[in-house]
């Protein structure tokens, strides 16, 4: 039997992952791949510098068999530049940055375009996604770059970027311990620790305006309008967009389903 808990304990290991009283702690290496698409239509007409792009993962990111970034993760990033199309011709510009993506357990994990960081850190919020280089998998329709001369820019939902992690993570997930229980005696077999029971809320987030971050006691989770997994229990909720933000304490029961409607206010 130690023998056989000293094998499970080495695989998890090799997996990046530690565990201590039935908690595991999953490393998500820097440089780890993650693909984003995004969730809407942009164009150089109607786009303005600093607006929010809501973008989603396409797969789960995974270390071992353990889900640190799930697919369908909210992904964040801004409008880069915006420059409809002028006279004489000229071609409007746009881009976009991909900034930070939503993990598992609630915290926003940095984004950078290239798998190896380069000197002086991320640029992934100071540079778009199209300039900079990004791996762009899949474009939904003619490419930017193939726009016809004086025309606004338009880049469709459904684009898909690989970016990679600007750092490394650290997921914490609560587990039952990992001890194999054949041969054991019962006693010993019933103090091994089970997951809590209870199940999450389902809270629907919207905001006037639209597209504002969304804070859970303190992380970033998304933005507006998002419909989140919550644990049951007392949390501040964060809505901002730029100037305007709104703020409570909510209580939420396992189970329940709740709408919160964010008047955004200076």
């Amino acid at each position: 039997m130690q023998q056989t808990m000293i094998r499970a304990l080495i695989g998890l290991m090799a997996a990046g992952i530690a565990t201590r009283a039935g908690v595991a702690q999953v490393v998500l290496p820097e440089g780890t791949k993650v693909r984003v698409r995004l969730e809407q239509d942009i164009s150089s007409a109607t786009a303005e510098e600093g607006q929010p792009v809501q973008l989603a993962v396409t797969e789960d990111v995974k270390i071992g068999d353990a889900v640190v970034i799930p697919q369908g993760s909210t992904a964040v990033g801004s409008i880069i530049q915006a420059v409809p199309k002028r006279r004489m011709g000229r071609t409007g510009k746009l881009d976009f940055s991909v900034e930070r993506v939503v993990a598992a357990d609630g915290n926003s994990v940095p984004l950078r375009y290239s798998i190896n960081k380069k000197e002086g850190g991320s640029h992934a919020a100071a540079t778009g996604a199209l300039t900079a280089g990004a791996a762009i998998v899949f474009w939904p329709a003619a490419p930017v770059f193939l726009l016809m001369k004086g025309k606004d820019v338009t880049v469709h939902r459904g684009l898909v970027i690989e970016v990679f992690t600007d750092q490394k993570y650290m997921l914490e997930q609560k587990v039952a311990a990992v001890t194999p229980t054949q041969g054991m005696p019962p006693s010993a077999a019933a103090a091994i620790p089970t997951a809590a029971p209870g199940s999450p809320a389902a809270v629907h987030i919207t905001s006037d305006p639209d597209g504002a971050e969304i804070e859970i006691d303190g992380a970033f989770v998304g933005s507006t309008p998002a419909t989140l997994q919550m644990a049951s229990g007392s949390h501040h909720l964060t809505v901002k967009r730029g100037l305007l933000a709104w703020q409570r304490d909510i209580q939420i029961q396992s189970g329940s389903a709740v709408v919160v409607n964010a008047l955004l206010q200076k």
